[in-house]
């Protein structure tokens, strides 16, 4: 390219950066004359306006002039930013220093309710100006003097605020030493004061209050942003207290009437006995306090207060003071019973026994009837009047063991009340010990395992019991009418014994004898008989596993089959008995019933017998047979299925068909096999590997170009076996070094592209620094290099610099699969105008 030609485009390029005038001088190929002036933008717009606080109205563009701002009145300034368009141009904001590019400016405004107009004047590198101008709005002061919401801790406005009601109250109780108000603007421009004190919308302001009964006025006023006020008024009333009492008991006694806070007079009757009682006065008014007869007490403590002598009445006096000082008395008199002359008992009871006739206060001679065998009764004796004493045959006690005379005899109990007067009645018991009896009868009679026949009665002494040839032993339990009475079972004297019983099918007869307290005698018999031994020797079942029984078991069936596979190698026989007192053998191997017993199977495709010998109790011996019939070894060498990836199998998999060839592509290196066997019981190699049924074997294939012979051997469980084979062909390496496709990011290739065209041009626009080659190839497994480095098929190159005039050619070279075939496309890139 001639240098006069490299000069200009230069020079345009430099233009966009304003005036630049360049000189050349002393080239071998110019004149000595001076090169041309470029003129000067008159580009004079902004690229982008914008003011903080606030939003242009409309929206900012390069043609539009004349904007808008609206602004809150507490806003006193913006901050106006200008960026030209054009670098070397400059602006002005509201008459400052123009500053080129970008200019910054925060400009005041006026009066609240007025308009600011700010004019942007941008000059041109060549001196053209454009004026911008925009008019910020500063909105007018408010007259809002209402407040948003209005709270008070503790207690609760009344009526519930609204910002049109100015006077409230507030009830708290006489504890609460201040409150706190929280109060907030609707107009967060307004200003507020609180009693005087200037508070924040939303702060909690402190009241402090009066004394009790006292209320304390709360101002709130609110002055709105032009001056104008308006004044909320909380009265807080302090409550005086109460000099009530929530509660007053006593005890021991019950009030009369029954407590009421406004009911200040009661009384209280107490036994005679009672010296003090315990007074406890529950206040409503915690702040409130409470004396009892002039000493201060807590709310809900208990006072004690002594009584005087008995038949005499004592007052109480309960002053409760408010928190405010004013005083209620409650009144109790309380009433002590004189010295009584109650003698009477409340109760009176003889353990064992029972009095004739039923006790009565009034009535004081009774009699108890015990047995001979009782020797002593206790007595217990209450009196009605506590502060009476009860003596019991000269003792003062409330309880006592009496000692009893011989049987047939009675004894005399005294029972002296004497009432807290000194005056005394006497109870009188006599208790009547029988003689000795002469029951010798039983109450009950059983005998352990079996069962009485006929059933027990205590006049009946013969009696049978039936139990089975295995029983050798019973328990016989034996209880007496009177427990005076002694029983002994067979020459023992006890009322429970085991007896041992003969051989089976004889009888033990057992005697029990009972002897009265009078020692006349009753003779009870019982005969167990044992039944002789039984001949039952059957089975109740027979099951065998794996397997079926054929026929299915019956009890009277003794030959059975069994068939099972060639895999088996042992079964489970499981006999249960009819009768437990028989035993069995299986095999000669003594067995239990319900025992399970594995039995080992000759080799596959013979039989294996075995014996169940059932002996009944009396010896006699039953039978029983099973074969079990083991299948002989198979013979299927099959494949149920077989499968290649990569590839499919040519022909399709059938079992009957042994011979396959796969066709894979020349990149494919190995191949995976899958084999599934039709006997689970048959074994397979893979090539000379063992593989079980259904695992994927992966198999090396020969270099690219070869054949791949795979050999799957099935052997049947029999030994015999049956072999498949699969031929992989494997593909040629290829020999294409074509691309499919070739762009660049600086511009169309001329001619447009085609596989057969290795030669390209691109005419670049001017300014264009650099440019990407993306090359697609043709077969993805030959590789390509762009400029002598290696590239992705597909994927944009790293940039390439372009320079004007001296832009070399770019090589895409490509190499086919096979390595020796190469293409190599060029493409050459022009900058121009």
């Amino acid at each position: 390219m001639p240098i006069q030609l490299f000069v200009s485009k230069t020079l345009r390029i430099l233009s966009l950066l304003g005036t630049v005038t360049f000189g050349l001088y002393g080239c071998n190929d110019v004149s000595n004359a001076p090169a041309p002036t470029v003129p000067p933008s008159a580009d004079s717009q902004l690229s982008q306006l914008t003011v903080t606080p606030g939003t242009l109205v409309p929206t900012f563009a390069l043609t539009t002039n004349n904007y808008t701002v609206d602004v809150t009145s507490d806003i006193t300034s913006v901050t106006v930013t200008a960026l030209t368009q054009h670098s070397g141009a400059s602006a002005s904001i509201n008459q400052s220093k123009a500053t080129t590019s970008q200019a910054n400016q925060s400009v005041p405004l006026g009066e609240p309710g007025s308009g600011t107009p700010i004019p942007i004047v941008v000059t041109a590198p060549n001196g053209t100006q454009n004026t911008y101008v925009v008019t910020v709005n500063r909105a007018a002061l408010t007259g809002n003097n209402s407040l948003q919401s209005l709270t008070i801790s503790p207690g609760t406005l009344s009526p519930a605020f609204d910002e049109n009601t100015l006077s409230y109250s507030d009830d708290v109780a006489t504890t609460a030493a201040n409150v706190t108000v929280t109060a907030t603007l609707q107009d967060t421009h307004a200003t507020m004061t609180i009693n005087g004190q200037p508070t924040n919308p939303g702060q909690a302001r402190i009241i402090p209050l009066g004394t009790p009964g006292s209320s304390t006025q709360v101002e709130i006023a609110v002055t709105a942003q032009n001056g104008t006020v308006k004044t909320y008024s909380v009265t807080v009333n302090k409550s005086g207290g109460s000099n009530n009492l929530q509660g007053l008991t006593i005890s021991p006694g019950t009030l009369t009437p029954a407590f009421a806070p406004n009911t200040l007079n009661y009384s209280d009757e107490v036994a005679s006995n009672v010296t003090n009682v315990s007074v406890i006065p529950t206040l409503v008014d915690t702040n409130a306090t409470v004396t009892v007869n002039g000493q201060a007490t807590n709310s809900g403590e208990a006072s004690t207060v002594s009584l005087g002598v008995a038949g005499s009445s004592t007052t109480i006096f309960i002053v409760v003071t408010a928190p405010s000082g004013a005083q209620k008395t409650y009144i109790l008199t309380v009433n002590r019973a004189a010295l009584g002359g109650n003698n009477n008992l409340q109760s009176l009871t003889v353990t064992s026994g029972t009095l004739a006739p039923a006790f009565n206060a009034n009535t004081t001679n009774y009699s108890v009837n015990v047995a001979s065998g009782v020797t002593s009764v206790t007595v217990t004796a209450q009196a009605q009047d506590a502060d009476a004493t009860v003596n019991i045959n000269g003792q003062g006690t409330t309880s006592r063991s009496v000692t009893l005379g011989g049987a047939g005899s009675s004894t005399p109990i005294s029972i002296v009340v004497t009432a807290p007067n000194g005056s005394q009645k006497t109870y009188l018991v006599t208790v009547n010990r029988a003689a000795l009896g002469g029951n010798n009868n039983l109450q009950n009679l059983t005998v352990s395992p079996g069962t009485l026949a006929p059933a027990f009665n205590a006049n009946t002494t013969n009696y049978e019991v039936d139990v089975a040839s295995g029983v050798t032993s019973v328990t016989v339990t034996a209880q007496a009418q009177d427990n005076g009475a002694t029983v002994s079972i067979n020459g023992q004297s006890t009322t429970n014994r085991s007896v041992t019983l003969g051989g089976a099918g004889s009888s033990t007869p057992i005697s029990i004898v009972v002897t009265a307290p009078n020692g006349s005698q009753k003779t009870y018999f019982v005969t167990v008989n044992r039944a002789a031994l039984g001949g039952n020797n059957n089975l109740q079942s027979l099951t065998v596993s794996p397997g079926t029984l054929d026929p299915a078991f019956n009890t009277n069936t003794t030959s059975y089959s069994v068939d099972v596979a060639s895999g088996v190698n042992s079964v489970t026989v499981t006999p249960t008995l009819q009768d437990t007192s028989a035993s069995m053998m299986v095999n000669g191997q003594g067995t239990s019933s319900g025992q399970a017993r594995i039995i080992t199977l000759n080799g596959p495709g013979s039989s294996t017998t075995i014996s169940i010998v059932v002996t009944a109790p009396n010896g006699s011996q039953k039978t029983y047979f099973v074969t079990v019939n083991r299948a002989a070894l198979g013979g299927n060498n099959n494949l149920q299925n077989l499968t290649v990836s990569p590839g499919t199998l040519n022909p399709a998999f059938n079992t009957n068909t042994t011979s396959y060839s796969v066709d894979v592509a020349s990149n494919v290196g190995n191949i995976t096999v899958t084999a599934t066997l039709q006997d689970t019981n048959a074994s397979m190699t893979i090539n000379g590997q063992g593989t079980s049924s259904g695992q994927a074997r992966s198999i090396s294939l020969q270099p690219a170009g070869s054949n791949t012979t795979i050999t799957i051997i099935v052997t049947a469980p029999n030994g015999i076996s049956n072999p498949y084979t699969i031929t992989v062909n494997r593909a040629m390496p290829g020999t294409s070094a074509d691309l499919s496709s070739l762009t660049a990011s600086a511009g169309q290739l001329q001619p447009s592209f085609n596989a057969a065209t290795l030669n390209y041009t691109v005419a670049a626009p001017l300014l264009t620094l650099s440019t990407t080659i993306t090359a697609t190839l043709a077969d993805s497994n030959a590789t390509l290099t762009i400029n002598g480095s290696s590239a992705t098929s597909g994927v944009a190159s790293p940039n390439i610099l372009l320079i004007p005039l001296l832009n070399p050619p770019i090589n895409i070279v490509v190499t086919a699969q096979d390595g020796v075939t190469k293409k190599t496309y060029t493409v050459t890139i022009t900058v121009g105008p």
